[in-house]
């Protein structure tokens, strides 16, 4: 019963949340501008995390690659591929977040309702790619599990390794893109709802009673 009545108030709370959300006023130029910088540091954080992951990866799995044993070796190598391309397209998705910054900022404060219109069709983009990715790392783990699986079942050391090497490396990720689509869902909904005509709204940031300014005419 209790459990029950705490999914009750759980179910509640997500429906209020929502509510509010949809009956905030939308957001102004000061506002989105925050929104803005705050996804892209965001998008750059996690762009570091998975170069750190994928460097740890690709180096623990060449340690294991000159050890003795076809396990060993199997997981190694399986690491360092899988890492090694999540580095690299870390560390091209890194710089290309700094140029979006400064892109977009720029686009913002010289013409909001250019922002709005390019903003919008590109991060739609992006929340759109995800469910590809997302299908892609799924179908990864997928295919490494069975590896892994028929190693075991016909005890070949080497697919056992390559087979885990690439479920749990796919499925690291599979996680983790998860919050970045979450994210870029929440932005693409701020985005959507911008008022170019608004140069402050009420309650930006930890100021709740900002002014409400007309813009442009």
């Amino acid at each position: 019963m209790r459990r029950l009545f705490g999914v009750v108030l759980v179910m509640l709370g997500l429906a209020a949340s929502s509510t509010a959300r949809a009956d905030a006023p939308p957001p102004g130029r000061a506002a989105i501008g925050e929104e803005l910088h705050g996804y892209y540091v965001a998008e750059r954080n996690t762009a570091f995390l998975f170069m750190g992951i994928g460097a740890a990866s690709a180096g623990a799995g060449a340690v294991l690659a000159t050890r003795d044993g076809d396990f060993a070796r199997g997981l190694g190598w399986s690491l360092v591929a899988v890492g090694g391309l999540e580095l690299l397209g870390a560390a091209f998705y890194a710089f290309q977040v700094d140029a979006e910054i400064d892109h977009y900022t720029g686009v913002l404060a010289k013409d909001p309702d250019a922002y709005k219109r390019e903003e919008s069709a590109h991060i739609h983009g992006t929340t759109s790619r995800f469910l590809y990715y997302r299908i892609g790392e799924l179908v990864l783990a997928v295919a490494g599990t069975g590896l892994a699986i028929y190693g075991f079942a016909a005890d070949e050391d080497v697919y056992k390794g390559v087979g885990l090497g690439i479920a749990v490396s796919a499925l690291t990720f599979f996680i983790l893109d998860g919050f970045g689509q979450s994210r870029a869902k929440r932005y693409e909904e701020r985005v959507n709802r911008f008022d170019p005509s608004v140069a402050f709204s009420p309650g930006v940031g930890d100021r709740p009673w900002a002014l409400t300014v007309g813009g442009r005419f």
